[in-house]
Order: structure tokens, then C-alpha cells, then sequence
């Protein structure tokens, strides 16, 4: 039963994998949401561990000291400070202009009634009836109205002014104002005050005190929000920031002991307590993972979709990009000194993945993932991107990165990885130097940040020579150093090469100038096309002496064979390469240049020999098997072992001849639809052509004629052809061939 099961789940574990390995889209999926997860976790694990699990008020379970000596500005005892100084600012008060325009028109409304009765007509009593009939009248006595209504209206307007006077003076000084409704009472006694004394009559003063009592019922006095706070601000300017320095192993808190506000904070800026908002702060670290991600992936679906449907591809970024995170945080938790600890990271080798990334995917792709892995490093530095010291790390991973990039970009040997570590020590001198300046770094702090920065491009460029094989082979990515390691003539296939089918060698070595130059022209990959070049006719090491360049003699073994047999030989060097090649492992990019060199183009020599004795011989049988050039780099490979070739059995090869020539292989390489599925373009052709014809050119220029040999060196160069002769025909009796030998090397040496 437990056997059944076992097998049952190992049977669905392995339909998933088959699944996932051919649905592609699921895997680079799933692989996606793994290095979301990996690098969320990467950049927010240190605002979840924490010794300590405390709150303000709480008392501390054990006696805690501080870990190392730090200086730390008291935050909440400068922010309660800056409180009690705004506190003890006394506001600034101002006439409230609403309410004593109110107030103007309830004293024009009163004198206006007083008006409206003495021109009433009747007799005083009439009068007083009417007067009495308003609020403010009716509390008076009757004395008072008697009088009033015998007041002449010329004299009321000059009795108006006064009254507003008086009041509204009173009402609207910052001083003598009320201010709050604890202040009314005095307010309205110093303002009969004045009316007592003024040169009013009694029964206007009476009315007026009424007036008062009655209608001022609220402060006529209101703060000054704007000048308030301007002084307040000013006074909270004037703190001065207290630094509490602690020294290692000082007591921050004691057993027992409640937690307050200021031992907190204390707590928190040596990262013994973990915050409030932990899940609040990690999603904000998803989310700008998320947003550098997706930058990624929008860029490589608009512009770089071959590298997208690459999965290996895709999982090396990820992959360097999880390694540098993860050394990061391993930097992170060195402790380089109470002074120095805001330094450790300038120590996060960006440029290493940059340098990787540039050398086995993209110069553009590794600018991005640039860009994408400085703001992590400077999330991992503070998480909460509260402080410059995220910024810092940020601007040196930046700057390092991008110049690791360019440093790789051209890269042509060995010792230009280690030039690119010297490149990002003096760029991350550079911005470290500036950060200094612009922030009043002490002194010893920039000199220490200097030689981090240092390390750090040093250790990129160790890094990337390290790691670079174990990727090659991890994710079968060859790179531009593997390929110069492949170029070396000491390798074992091309030293076979060399000595088996010398002609083939020598051929493969000008098949490679020409495709190079032409690369360059076309912006191809010029070291894969040189290197594809050296290889792309070892199949030949079979059977060496059935190819004409390897053919020293005057006998050819094809004059005795019938012409299928040749071409099944000659067309067989393809596969016989392929063989070869995935013995000695080379590259993927070079096989598919091996096996696409000839396409499946006729070998028509050997056909129309055929034809001559059989008409109705199939063609197919005299095709090589394919497949056509798929890339610039194979058609290169192509174009350029075809035009060696032909150029190589030209008579005469004049420099009007060769291009005619070049050009006539090509268009019939392109009308044959040999370069039907790569990306080359007509522009593209005409540029390797001049290509190949300015190369040629240089070895196939005309000759100077040199004058002749004195007779003394003739003399002596006669008797050594004589002795030399003599000797030949003693070996093996072939003295004309020795002859030619001999009339070779004078040539030879004559040039």
C-alpha cells in the first residue's frame, strides 16, 4: 500500500515536470514568483529579526547594554523640547474685524431708531411708546427716555460719532480688548468707564452702558494664526539638538525597568526593537521589487523577446541578482566600528552581476539590471529609506555598476576582466569622494569609504573571473571569454587541424579574416564569427586527404570513385564536424556554425560530373543536408568560406576580378535562398562584400619586381641546387620535384 503510494506521487511529481518542461511559459512563470518571494525576503529580513519584542510602558525582561559605542540624537527629547519652547510662545492676538463690524452696525441701528422717533410726530409720551418698543430701550427708565426724545437730531449725529468712538476704540485695542470670555466683564466695565467720563450727557451714557451690557457678548479680540505660528516655528529653531553618547556595553535599560519614549528610541537606533509597521514596510519593499521586475521583464517582452523565451537565461539574472542581494546582507552585518558601520554598504558588488550579466546575456540588458539592483541596494541598506545611507550605497552600486558594464563590453582577453575591477575602484573613489564632500564626511570616515569602494571593485572583478565558467557550463551560455579560450591555436582540436589537414587549417584561418571583417562591418558578433571560423570544417579531420586544400600530390583520390561517393564524402564533413565537436564540447553557438556553414547547397561539381554519365541522376542526392544559416554569424561563416574558395583557384586574381567575384558569390548564395532564414539585409550584403574584397585585396596585392641576383649569389645559389639535387636523387629519384621545392623557396625568399 505504501509502495502504491509512493509511486503514485512520484508519477504525478514527474507528469508536473514533464508539464512544466514543455510549457515553458508555466516554468519562467513559477521561476518569476520564486525570485519575487527570494528578493522580498532578502531586502526585508532584517525589519523582522529582532532580539527584542518590546513596546513603550512595558517593563524590560532582562538588562540590555549598548553593543557598541554610538552617538544618538535624543529625537524625542528634542521634539519635546521644541514643544515646551512653542508652548511658552503667547499667541499674538488682532481686533476681530467680523465682529466689530457687527457691532458698528448694531450702534448705527440704535441711533438710527432714536432717530426715527423724534421725527415721529405726536406728543413726547407718543414718543416714549414708540422707543419702547425696540430691545434695547425697553430696560431703560423713564427718565432717561424723556429726555432722550427732547435730544435735538442735529446734536444726535455728533453723539454718534462720539459713541462709536469710545466703544470701538476700546473694543479693537490689542490691549485693552477682551480676549477670552473670562475677559468680558473688565472689558465692559473699563468701556462705561470711559463713557462715564466722557462729555456725553446722562442719558446718553445710560443708553450706551445698556448697549454695552447687551450687546457685547463675545471677545472682540482673536488670535493671529500666521504671526503665532511664524514666532512658534521660530522658537522650535532656536533647539538645539541633544546627542546622548553611549559606549559599549553602557547600561541602555535594566530588568524591571519600564521602556520609556527616549530608552525606545535608543532601542530602535541600534536595531534591538523591532517597529510598529513591520508587514507595513515589507509590502512596500514587495511592491518596489514588483516595479523592478516588471521594468525588467516590460523591457526584454518589447526588446529582447529572444532572451525572454529563454528560460536559462532568464534564471541566470535572477540568480546573480539573488547572490548579490545575498552577499549584501551578509555585508551588512559586518560590524566595522561604531564610526564605519554606515559604510558597509558601499561593500555590495553591483558590478560583479552587472560585469556577469553584460558578458553572457547584453551589454543593454546588464545597464538595466544596473539600474534595478542599485535601488535594492539601497533598500537592503535602510529599508525604510529614512536616511542617507541607503542614497549613498545606491549612488556607489549605481555608478559601479554601469562602468563594470562598458568595462566587459568589448572584452577580448582575460586581463580586460581585471582592468574592469580597476575602472569600478576609481569610479567608486569618485562618488564616494563626492558624497564626502557634499556631505561633511569626517575625514578618517572618507578615507575608510575609499578603500571599501576600492575592495568592492576588486572583488567584483575576482568575482566575475571566479564565476564565470561555473555559468557558462551551469546554463550552456558561451561567452566571449570561453570563446577566445576556444581560439587558442594550442587546443587540442585545432592542433589536430593543424597537423592532420594543414590546408584545411590555413584555409580556416583566412575564412576567419574575412567573416571578422565582415562582422565588424555588419555589427555581428565578431569573435563568435572568427572563432565559428577556425572550427567550422574539422569534420574534415576524417578524412583529410579526399579535400583538394590537403592535397600535396598530383593524384586525387575522387578521379578513381564514382561522384555519389564523392559527394557523400564531401557533403559528410558536416556531420562528421558535429560529431567532433560534441565530443570536445564545444559550444552550442559554434555547432549550429558547423552545421550551418554549407546549408543545404548543391555540390555542384560533382553533380555535373555525374550528369555526364547519367543524366537522370537525382539532385538530392548531391545536396548537403542543412540546415541554412539561421544567424548573421553563420551566414558570415558561409558567405566567407565560399569566396576563400573560389578566390583561392582564380589564375589571375586582379583586384577588379576578386570583386566581381566576391559579388557573384554572394548574389548566387542569395538567389540559391541560402540566406532565406537569417536577419541580413541587402544593405548588410553589400557591406560584406567590400568587406571581403578590401581583405583580399591585402593578399592577393601585386608584387614589386626586385632587380637580379648578382652572379656571385647565383653561382653559389646554382652549386647548392646542384648539391641539393644530387642529394634528391640519391633518396627517392625525384629531382624535378626537388627542383620545384627549391624554385619555391627562392620565390619565396625573393618576396
Amino acid at each position: 500500500m505504501k509502495f502504491r503510494t509512493v509511486k503514485s506521487i512520484w508519477m504525478r511529481l514527474s507528469s508536473s515536470i514533464d508539464f512544466l518542461k514543455h510549457h515553458t511559459t508555466w516554468l519562467r512563470a513559477i521561476v518569476g514568483v520564486v525570485y519575487f518571494l527570494l528578493f522580498v525576503v532578502l531586502l526585508s529580513s532584517n525589519i523582522f529579526v529582532s532580539t527584542l519584542q518590546l513596546e513603550i510602558g512595558e517593563p524590560s525582561p532582562q538588562l540590555i547594554t549598548a553593543p557598541w559605542d554610538k552617538d544618538i540624537e535624543d529625537t524625542v527629547g528634542y521634539s519635546r523640547d521644541q514643544d515646551k519652547a512653542a508652548k511658552a510662545v503667547k499667541p499674538v492676538y488682532q481686533p476681530d474685524e467680523e465682529y466689530l463690524n457687527l457691532l458698528t452696525k448694531d450702534l448705527e441701528k440704535t441711533f438710527t431708531t432714536l432717530r426715527d422717533t423724534l421725527s415721529t410726530t405726536g406728543d413726547d409720551r407718543t414718543r416714549i411708546n414708540k422707543l419702547k418698543q425696540a430691545q434695547l430701550f425697553m430696560d431703560l427708565p423713564e427718565k432717561v427716555l424723556s429726555s432722550l426724545v427732547k435730544i435735538k437730531p442735529d446734536d444726535l449725529n455728533a453723539v454718534e460719532q462720539i459713541s462709536k468712538g469710545i466703544i470701538l476704540s476700546r473694543a479693537s485695542n490689542v490691549d485693552s480688548g477682551a480676549r477670552i470670555d473670562a475677559e468680558m466683564p473688565g472689558f465692559r466695565e473699563r468701556t462705561k468707564a470711559d463713557l462715564s467720563q466722557s462729555g456725553l450727557n446722562e442719558e446718553v451714557k445710560a443708553l450706551l452702558k445698556v448697549f454695552v451690557d447687551q450687546e457685547i457678548t463675545k471677545p472682540t479680540l482673536i488670535v493671529d494664526e500666521v504671526t503665532t505660528d511664524a514666532l512658534r516655528t521660530t522658537a522650535k529653531n532656536l533647539v538645539k539638538k541633544n546627542v546622548l553618547r553611549y559606549k559599549a556595553n553602557q547600561k541602555i535599560v535594566g530588568p524591571g525597568e519600564i521602556v520609556e519614549e527616549s530608552v525606545y528610541q535608543v532601542l530602535r537606533a541600534y536595531g534591538l526593537i523591532n517597529s510598529h509597521n513591520t508587514w507595513k514596510s515589507a509590502a512596500g519593499i514587495a511592491l518596489i521589487v514588483l516595479a523592478g521586475m516588471g521594468t525588467i521583464l516590460v523591457y526584454l517582452f518589447q526588446y529582447k523577446r529572444d532572451i525572454l523565451r529563454l528560460t536559462n537565461r532568464m534564471v541566470l539574472i535572477g540568480l546573480t541578482m539573488s547572490i548579490v542581494l545575498a552577499i549584501g546582507r551578509g555585508v551588512m552585518a559586518l560590524n566595522l566600528g561604531p564610526d564605519y558601520n554606515n559604510l558597509s554598504g558601499m561593500l555590495i558588488p553591483v558590478a560583479w552581476a552587472t560585469m556577469s550579466v553584460a558578458i553572457l546575456i547584453g551589454v543593454d540588458v546588464a545597464m538595466l539590471v544596473c539600474v534595478v539592483l542599485a535601488v535594492f541596494a539601497a533598500v537592503l541598506v535602510d529599508p525604510s529609506l529614512s536616511t542617507a545611507f541607503g542614497l549613498q550605497a545606491g549612488l556607489v552600486a549605481l555608478f559601479g555598476g554601469i562602468v563594470g558594464v562598458y568595462s566587459v563590453s568589448h572584452l577580448s582577453q582575460r586581463s580586460d576582466l581585471a582592468r574592469a575591477g580597476i575602472f569600478v575602484s576609481g569610479v567608486n573613489i569618485l562618488v564616494i569622494s563626492g558624497i564626502a564632500f557634499s556631505s561633511d564626511m569626517r575625514l578618517m570616515v572618507w578615507v575608510v569609504g575609499v578603500i571599501l569602494g576600492i575592495v568592492n571593485g576588486l572583488a567584483s572583478s575576482f568575482l566575475t573571473v571566479g564565476a564565470l565558467h561555473w555559468f557558462e557550463s551551469g546554463f550552456r551560455i558561451t561567452s566571449s571569454v570561453r570563446l577566445l579560450e576556444l581560439s587558442n591555436p594550442n587546443r587540442p582540436l585545432l592542433k589536430r587541424l593543424l597537423m592532420e589537414a594543414p590546408g584545411t587549417y590555413h584555409h580556416s584561418i583566412l575564412v576567419g579574416n574575412l567573416a571578422e571583417a565582415a562582422a565588424e562591418a555588419v555589427h555581428a558578433d565578431s569573435t563568435l564569427v572568427r572563432v565559428g571560423s577556425m572550427y567550422h570544417d574539422i569534420g574534415k579531420l576524417k578524412r583529410p586527404y579526399f579535400f583538394i586544400e590537403n592535397q600535396f600530390t598530383q593524384e586525387n583520390p575522387h578521379d578513381k570513385i564514382a561522384p555519389t561517393l564523392s559527394s557523400l564524402i564531401i557533403t559528410s564533413h558536416v556531420k562528421d564536424g558535429l560529431e567532433l565537436a560534441k565530443d570536445y564540447k564545444l559550444p552550442q553557438q559554434i555547432q549550429e556554425i558547423i552545421s550551418q556553414h554549407h546549408g543545404d547547397s548543391l555540390v555542384s561539381f560533382f553533380y555535373h560530373k555525374a550528369l555526364e554519365d547519367n543524366e537522370n541522376v537525382p539532385e538530392e542526392a548531391f545536396h548537403y543536408e542543412g540546415p541554412k544559416p539561421q544567424t548573421k554569424e553563420a551566414a558570415l561563416v558561409a558567405l566567407a568560406d565560399s569566396v576563400e574558395a573560389a578566390v583561392r583557384s582564380m589564375r589571375q586574381p586582379t583586384p577588379g576580378r576578386v570583386e566581381g567575384l566576391v559579388r557573384k558569390i554572394v548574389k548566387d548564395k542569395l538567389h540559391d535562398g541560402q540566406l532565406d532564414q537569417c536577419d541580413l539585409t541587402f544593405q548588410d550584403l553589400d557591406r560584406i562584400a567590400m568587406a571581403f574584397v578590401r581583405v583580399l585585396s591585402g593578399i592577393f596585392h601585386s608584387r614589386v619586381e626586385y632587380p637580379e641576383i648578382p652572379s656571385t649569389r647565383e653561382h653559389g645559389s646554382a652549386s647548392l641546387n646542384k648539391k641539393l639535387l644530387g642529394e634528391a636523387d640519391q633518396e627517392d629519384g625525384n629531382g624535378p620535384q626537388m627542383d620545384n621545392l627549391l624554385e619555391n623557396r627562392e620565390g619565396s625568399a625573393r618576396n
